[in-house]
C-alpha cells in the first residue's frame, strides 16, 4: 500500500483527531461496555474520511484508500471463511476428536503446556503458516487442554506463543519474507539475525509454561480422561484413515502449494473421511460447513467445545476486518499515518530510543490499520534512513520490524490476526493475551539488546554496504 502522491501531508493535529476518535471509542466499548469493537472501527474510519475531507481530499481518492486496503487482504478473508469450513468439517469428521483422544491419552498434564509450544513452534516452522496451526493442530489443542484441567486461555497463549515463533524463522512464511524485502536484507541474514532475540523469548515461554503446568497440574487436575473419551468414541467412528486430511494438508504446504488450495483440499478430504467414516449425509454435510457443527454427545464440555466452526463462524471476523482495513487504508493512503510516524520520528537520539520508537510506531500502525503488513512496511519506509545515520545494518530494523509489528498483530481484539485466533479457539484476545507470552517478550528483548548495545552490527565507516546489505 502506499500513499497518495496528489495528496498534500495532513498536519499532525489533524492527522491525530480519527486516532483520538477511535481510540476512545474503542476503550469505552471494548472495556465499559463489553461490546464488539466493529462499530468503533467504523466510527474511526467515518471521521478519518471527513478529516481527509475537511482537508482537502477528493472523495474519490478516500474511496480508494480504503479500496486498496481491502483488495490487497482479499486472499486473507477468503482463507477465514475457509478455515471456518476446515474446522467444522474436521470435528464432524472426527479428525480433531481424535487429535483430542490422542492428546488426552498420550500427554502427561504437567508437561502439556511447553509441549504444544514446541508441537506448534515446529509446526509452523515446517509450514510457515500460523493461520494454519492455529486453526487445526490449536483447535485440538484447546480440548485436550480443558481435558487435563488447563483454562483455554493459557492454552491458548502456548498456542499462539508457538505457532507466532515458527512462523517468524520460516522461510515459507509470506511476512518473514516480506519484511527483509522491504529494506533490501538477505531473506537468511534477517532469520538468523531474529533468532538474537526469539530463541531467548522461546527458552523464557518453555521455562514459564513447564512452571504454570506444573503448578496448575498440581491444583486439581481430572485425571480420569475416559470422562472426555467415552463420548467421542462412542459419538465417533476413530480409525488411522483420520489422519490423512491433516497429512495432506501439511504436505501440501511443504511442497509450496499456496494456502488456498491446500486449505480447500483438506476440506475435500475432511468431507469425505465425514461421509465414508461417520457415515455423513451429503446434506448435513453442506449444512456444516455453512453453520458450523451443533455437537450432542451428552456430555455439556464436549458439547460446547466442539460445536463451533462453518462460514457463519467468520462472518463477524470478516465484518471487522474489511472495518479495520478501511480505517487503516484511509488514514495511510491519505497520509495521516505518514505525518503521525513523521513527528513521532524526532524523538530520536539512540540506538535505545531509536528501537523503542520502531517497535512503538509497529504497535502504533498495528492498532489502527489492523494490518501487520503495513506494520511493517510503513515504519521500515519510515526509520530506513535512520539506522542509516547511526551506521546501522538493516537487519537491525528489519529484526525490530517483526517484533513491534508481526509479532504483535494475535494481540489486538481487532486486528485479523486477534480476531482470527478468537474466531478459531474461542478465546477472546484479552483472555490469551497474558499467556501469549512470546508475542510481548520478544519485544521487549529487542528494546533491551538496543539499550545494552547487544546484537546490533554496524557498518564499517570505510565500507560501502551494499544494496542487499545484512
Amino acid at each position: 500500500m502506499h500513499i497518495c502522491d496528489d495528496v498534500p501531508t495532513p498536519p499532525f493535529w489533524l492527522a491525530m483527531i480519527p486516532v483520538l476518535v477511535t481510540g476512545v471509542t474503542l476503550s469505552y466499548s471494548v472495556f465499559v461496555l463489553d461490546t464488539q469493537p466493529h462499530f468503533s472501527l467504523f466510527l474511526g474510519g467515518v471521521t478519518a474520511g471527513l478529516c481527509a475531507y475537511w482537508h482537502g481530499v477528493p472523495w474519490p481518492t478516500i474511496k480508494e484508500g480504503f479500496k486498496l486496503s481491502i483488495s490487497r487482504t482479499i486472499p486473507s478473508l477468503i482463507i477465514l471463511l475457509i478455515i471456518g469450513m476446515l474446522i467444522a468439517v474436521w470435528i464432524a469428521s472426527g479428525i480433531v476428536p481424535a487429535l483430542m483422544v490422542l492428546g488426552l491419552e498420550v500427554l502427561v498434564a504437567r508437561w502439556f503446556l511447553p509441549l504444544i509450544l514446541l508441537f506448534c513452534s515446529a509446526m509452523s516452522l515446517i509450514t510457515g503458516s500460523s493461520w494454519s496451526t492455529i486453526g487445526t493442530i490449536g483447535v485440538a489443542a484447546i480440548g485436550v487442554g480443558e481435558g487435563l484441567g488447563f483454562p483455554p486461555a493459557m492454552t491458548a497463549g502456548a498456542v499462539v506463543s508457538g505457532a507466532f515463533f515458527g512462523d517468524k524463522i520460516s522461510p515459507m512464511s509470506d511476512s518473514t519474507n516480506l519484511t527483509p524485502s522491504v529494506l533490501g536484507v538477505h531473506l537468511f541474514d534477517h532469520i538468523k539475525h531474529m533468532l538474537y532475540t526469539t530463541l531467548p523469548s522461546l527458552g523464557l515461554c518453555l521455562i514459564a509454561f513447564t512452571v504454570i503446568g506444573f503448578f496448575v497440574a498440581s491444583n486439581g487436575v481430572n485425571s480420569d480422561v475416559a470422562v472426555y473419551t467415552d463420548p467421542i468414541r462412542e459419538h465417533f467412528n476413530l480409525s488411522l484413515w483420520l489422519a490423512l486430511p491433516p497429512l495432506m494438508v501439511i504436505v501440501l504446504i511443504v511442497k509450496k502449494v499456496p494456502a488456498i488450495p491446500s486449505l480447500i483440499a483438506g476440506v475435500l478430504m475432511g468431507g469425505l473421511a465425514y461421509l465414508v467414516l461417520q457415515d455423513g449425509q451429503l446434506s448435513v454435510l453442506s449444512d456444516l460447513i455453512h453453520t458450523g457443527v451443533a455437537m450432542d454427545t451428552g456430555n455439556q464440555e464436549i458439547d460446547e467445545l466442539f460445536s463451533r466452526g462453518g462460514m457463519e463462524s467468520m462472518y463477524s471476523v470478516v465484518i471487522l476486518a474489511m472495518i479495520s482495513l478501511s480505517l487503516g487504508g484511509i488514514l495511510n493512503y491519505t497520509g495521516m499515518l505518514h505525518s503521525i510516524v513523521k513527528k513521532m520520528s524526532r524523538l530520536l537520539n539512540s540506538l535505545g530510543n531509536l528501537t523503542t520508537m520502531v517497535v512503538s510506531t509497529s504497535f502504533f500502525v498495528n492498532l489502527f490499520s489492523a494490518n501487520q503488513y503495513l506494520a511493517v512496511i510503513l515504519p521500515g519506509q519510515m526509520y530506513e534512513e535512520c539506522y542509516r545515520e547511526q551506521s546501522l545494518k538493516l537487519k537491525n530494523l528489519t529484526r525490530t520490524l517483526e517484533a513491534g509489528g508481526t509479532l504483535t498483530a494475535p494481540l489486538i481484539p481487532w486486528n485479523t490476526s486477534g480476531v482470527f485466533v478468537y474466531a478459531a479457539m474461542g478465546v477472546p484476545v484479552m483472555a490469551y493475551a497474558p499467556y501469549a507470552l512470546l508475542c510481548w517478550l520478544t519485544a521487549l528483548i529487542a528494546i533491551g539488546f538496543a539499550y545494552f548495545n547487544i546484537s546490533a552490527p554496524r557498518v564499517e565507516p570505510t565500507a560501502e554496504e551494499p544494496e542487499d546489505q545484512q
